[in-house]
């Protein structure tokens, strides 16, 4: 994945350990005495670096120029940024190169130039057209319409540019694809943004999302931060569908805006959640299959968090695994990925010992996850699912009499679960469409149904109790004794007609101000009672000739029941749906089922490597 040898990137970074023990400055006398000119290196230094570093003076000559030549660069580069403010952005390319360009450029700009400018400079230098550019630094995507300074583009820093297509013979085509995964992108974050916005769900039956923490607890969080959870999470879980398909540079930008939306969380909440620990290993692995890994520092910085994340929420020694899901195995499938990944970090930079023992890990891992392809096929004809089956077979170490006790189990559990979302679902659709007390406090659902098992009807209950903030002896009160001060229309009558509708004889109005009361009550109070005189006066009787501070929720009326989704833009409720068919699986297990057969592919590959190039990679561990 790189082209210079990992043998000669390890001795890089020993002999640059060495020098800065040493505290040797190469760009200055005696070294360097002309930026034109070689190094001048005492013949003494070279034979005691290669004595301490076993590598031949040859060797060690090479690699003092390599890191002399880079200092000097870096020297000058920041004095030209120091002066001028051209800062110097070191670009690599990746995706679809056309053939003989260099995939590493140099590119000097201003770093208050936008994204956008930047990408035209690198046009300027290449001849790339910058549609089809993407540019990620730090494991963020810059955006066009910012400066570099403010998304923390440095002097001498890396940008990698992601081609995402330059084939001529296909051009057209291309440029269709990648239109339309810009667009994809974009319509997934609004259709996201949407569904996050949505309170609890209640609208959407196939999309229930409750965010609980390792033991499966729910956990509370202010609205803003459920809703940056909610968009991460959706995000990410689109993103996941993408890698599936193998549609990595899609994957990755979905990957990316959901780590974006991660960082509005608070660090407390990323901690009782394992999912920021996956989506750093899915975006690491995005890296991988672009070809990128080596070229992206935080891609070992990724790998850190997902580590510490695992940890965290699993244990030291996934001792909480155990402890808290019963010793299933599934997520050990993802260590065997994290270990392999380290090992190619590791071995590209030239750190062999790290990438063997990484390596040894992974296989260790692989070989606990091992399981018979006879007894895979066995359950499955039994009627259960691939991932049920290597998940069973996996928490319960091959013993298939014992996995099938498991998915029954489990299938118990996860029915238990959907029922229990499944009510959760009606009552919250229930509470929203009671409405909301004087006091702006959601009508009390059980006290509700209490009062409608008593004999009283839906309408009046809900109405009552709106009046009497969830009071229910006020509320029982109101229905007994003053059912005319009930904000509701006569039970006959369409919940949807309007008080305005009304129509009343004018002689009912002239009775009832007869009688003392103001001309505007009485045919609010006419309104109000759909025109029953009686009622009207009565109403007004008992509360001194005005109406009483009454809520006019109803049914169909009552506050965010309905209003967002009326008000939603059609093409996001239809983007919306385009996207929850992706999210509403049936099995939340299914990223743990890992064939590993990937994972097996690139650990023979890199053990490969390690043997090519000279060094003990053996293991005695027999992988699956």
């Amino acid at each position: 994945m790189a082209d210079e040898s990992p043998h000669f990137n390890g001795l890089l970074n020993r002999v640059r350990e060495k020098l800065r023990s040493e505290n040797v400055k190469l760009w200055l006398a005696p070294y360097t005495t002309s930026n034109d000119e070689p190094g001048k290196y005492p013949e003494e230094m070279i034979n005691r670096y290669s004595a301490a570093l076993e590598a031949l003076p040859e060797e060690i000559k090479d690699a003092l120029e390599e890191l002399r030549v880079h200092a000097l660069s870096k020297l000058q580069t920041g004095q030209r940024f120091a002066k001028s403010g051209i800062a110097t952005i070191k670009v690599h390319l990746t995706g679809s190169i056309p053939l003989g360009l260099d995939s590493r450029l140099q590119i000097q700009i201003g770093l208050h130039v936008s994204g956008a400018n930047f990408k035209k400079r690198l046009n300027a230098v290449s001849g790339l057209d910058p549609d089809k550019m993407k540019l990620i630094c730090k494991g963020h995507v810059v955006d066009d319409d910012k400066s570099l300074e403010s998304q923390n583009v440095k002097n001498n820093g890396q940008i990698m540019v992601l081609l995402l297509s330059q084939s001529v013979a296909e051009s057209e085509l291309q440029q269709k694809k990648e239109e339309e995964t810009k667009a994809s992108v974009s319509r997934t974050r609004q259709a996201a943004e949407a569904l996050s916005s949505r309170k609890d769900k209640v609208r959407d039956d196939r999309f229930f999302l409750e965010i609980n923490d390792q033991e499966g607890k729910p956990i509370q969080l202010p609205d803003h931060e459920r809703k940056a959870l909610t968009l991460a999470l959706t995000l990410h879980e689109k993103g996941r569908s993408e890698l599936k398909k193998r549609n990595y540079a899609e994957a990755l930008l979905l990957l990316l805006e959901a780590e974006k939306e991660f960082s509005h969380c608070k660090a407390q909440i990323l901690a009782a959640v394992d999912n920021y620990g996956i989506l750093c290993l899915d975006i690491v692995w995005c890296y991988f299959w672009l070809k990128s890994i080596v070229d992206l520092p935080n891609a070992e910085e990724k790998l850190q968090k997902c580590k510490e994340c695992f940890q965290r929420s699993y244990g030291q020694n996934l001792e909480r695994l155990t402890f808290v899901r019963g010793g299933r195995g599934g997520e050990l499938a993802l260590f065997v990925r994290l270990h392999i990944l380290e090992a190619v970090c590791a071995y590209h930079k030239g750190d062999i010992t790290t990438a063997v023992t990484c390596l040894d890990k992974a296989e260790r891992m692989q070989g606990k996850l091992h399981i018979d392809k006879h007894q895979l096929t066995q359950l499955m004809l039994m009627g259960f699912t691939e991932t049920e089956a290597r998940l069973g077979l996996r928490a319960c170490h091959g013993d298939s009499t014992l996995a099938v006790d498991y998915i029954t189990q489990r299938r118990q559990e996860k029915k238990e679960r959907k029922d229990k979302e499944k009510k959760d679902r009606k009552r919250k659709k229930l509470e929203r469409e009671l409405g909301k007390t004087a006091a702006g406090d959601w009508v009390n659902v059980d006290t509700y149904k209490a009062l409608v098992e008593m004999g009283f009807s839906e309408v009046r209950a809900a109405s009552a109790l709106r009046q009497a903030n969830n009071d229910v002896n006020n509320a029982l009160q109101v229905l007994q004794d003053h059912p005319e001060m009930l904000d509701i229309q006569d039970d006959n009558r369409l919940a949807t007609s309007s008080f305005d509708d009304v129509q009343f004889p004018d002689e009912h109005v002239a009775q009832a101000v007869s009688m003392g009361f103001e001309v505007d009550s009485v045919k609010e109070a006419l309104r109000y009672c759909q025109g029953d005189i009686s009622k009207a006066i009565n109403m007004l009787a008992s509360n001194g000739g005005k109406l009483p501070p009454i809520s006019h929720s109803r049914k169909d009326e009552s506050p965010e029941s309905g209003s967002e989704e009326d008000e939603e833009d059609p093409d996001i409720t239809e983007a919306v749906n385009e996207l929850v068919p992706d999210l509403a699986t049936e099995d939340e297990e299914a990223y743990l089922n890992l064939s590993l057969e990937e994972e097996t592919s690139i650990i023979a590959e890199y053990r490969t490597l390690l043997l090519s190039a000279g060094h003990n990679a053996s293991s005695n561990v027999v992988t699956s």
